[in-house]
């Protein structure tokens, strides 16, 4: 018996990862309000497990948006891709001591903001 391979065309594979990638986003920016929901910065700053798992969270994101095709990327000039990626990897791989006012940052302002326009744009693949 000859089977033949089924061909995905190369578009709808790209749009599939693209998708993963950007739920994958979005999965650790959800994550990461729920662990900074209804405590403010000196809580925050006190709280070993909370600060452990923002971390983790934000390495995520930062890791998943380095691999974001650069096409996408540049449809949301308004997002500081180099900032998300640079301290995802300084997270990730321990580059640099973690500066607790940024993380804090990110959680309040950036991770809500990318967050809406990352809906917007996989509603719209």
């Amino acid at each position: 018996m000859n089977i033949s391979k089924v061909s995905i065309p190369s578009e709808i594979d790209n749009n599939h990862r693209l998708e993963a990638q950007i739920q994958d986003i979005l999965e650790a920016m959800t994550a990461t309000e729920s662990f900074v929901s209804g405590i403010d910065f000196m809580q925050f700053s006190c709280d070993q497990k909370t600060i452990f798992a923002v971390e983790r969270a934000i390495s995520l994101i930062g890791a998943t948006a380095k691999r974001l095709p650069i096409s996408f990327t540049d449809q949301y000039p308004q997002i500081n891709w180099r900032r998300l990626t640079s301290v995802g990897d300084s997270l990730m791989f321990g580059y640099l001591e973690v500066d607790l006012n940024t993380l804090w940052e990110l959680t309040q302002q950036d991770v809500p903001f990318i967050k809406d326009l990352m809906r917007k744009a996989i509603a719209t693949l």
